[in-house]
């Protein structure tokens, strides 16, 4: 399982769920800019990459051939899609480019219920799942980037979404808690070595909840995020859990996004 190679016959599907509660507005650790600037920052990148994936030169034109296609939930006391639904990935960087780089982030959305946009996400994921599409592809990835604690229990939505399956195997589900703390010491992404159990993790329940909802990490993206030197020092069977200090592991866990079949992407072109 999860040996697909992410193809144009056989797609990747991105599925992006961002907090955008009244505090994404505050400033990120260590810097002067507001953490839905750093998120929108870093998802542009790893989007911009994704199009140079799908990317082919024939003679003097270029070509895009989407490899990847992406959903976008933005959430906070409620829950906005931003774009059109699935979107390739082409359409997907242009309307990134034509709002000015911008998802429209601000921390304008109010509270933080992060159960009712899984339960959005898990009606997307579940038609997904057996479209033709992507029924035969690498499964989707749900990425969760939030900042502070849900006035709402997204765990068991969360369980149903992992759930979820593709002919290759279960949704993966990513959660990355911003501007938190847990019992492991490392100083960056050099040498975060992943948290494998609980006791790792700590006895914070916001950390602890979200270290559940996600997805235990597939050998083949362990060796993707190891090899590609994303997290070197990376343990075998980590979650796919991480908490953000900075803005440099912020850019990190986002490009876990584009771990799938990384090395043999580049290889194939």
């Amino acid at each position: 399982m999860y040996d697909k190679k992410v193809s144009r016959a056989e797609p990747g599907l991105i599925f992006m769920i961002l907090d955008d509660s009244g505090s994404m507005s505050d400033a990120l650790a260590g810097t002067s800019d507001a953490k839905f600037k750093w998120v929108e920052r870093y998802v542009g990148i790893i989007w911009k990459e994704l199009v140079l994936r799908s990317t082919e030169v024939k003679g003097d034109t270029v070509v895009v051939k989407p490899r990847y296609y992406t959903h976008t939930i933005l959430y906070g006391s409620q829950a906005n899609v931003w774009g059109n639904g699935i979107m390739d990935i082409q359409d997907t960087v242009e309307k990134y480019t034509q709002s000015g780089n911008s998802l429209g982030l601000g921390g304008r959305l109010g509270g933080t219920d992060a159960q009712n946009a899984f339960q959005q996400a898990y009606a997307i994921l579940q038609q997904a799942a057996a479209d033709p599409c992507f029924k035969n592809s690498f499964p989707p990835m749900v990425f969760h980037l939030t900042d502070g604690e849900s006035q709402s229990d997204a765990q068991a939505i969360a369980q149903q979404v992992k759930q979820l399956a593709t002919i290759d195997g279960q949704v993966l589900s990513v959660n990355a808690y911003i501007g938190t703390q847990t019992n492991l010491g490392y100083k960056g992404p050099e040498d975060f070595p992943g948290y494998v159990s609980t006791s790792d993790v700590g006895s914070n329940s916001d950390n602890l909840r979200l270290f559940e909802m996600s997805s235990e990490m597939p050998e083949c993206m362990h060796h993707n995020l190891v090899d590609d030197g994303i997290f070197p020092q990376l343990r075998p069977g980590s979650r796919l859990f991480f908490d953000v200090r900075t803005k440099e592991m912020l850019k990190h866990v986002i490009q876990v996004v584009g771990s799938i079949g990384s090395r043999a992407d580049r290889q194939a072109r």
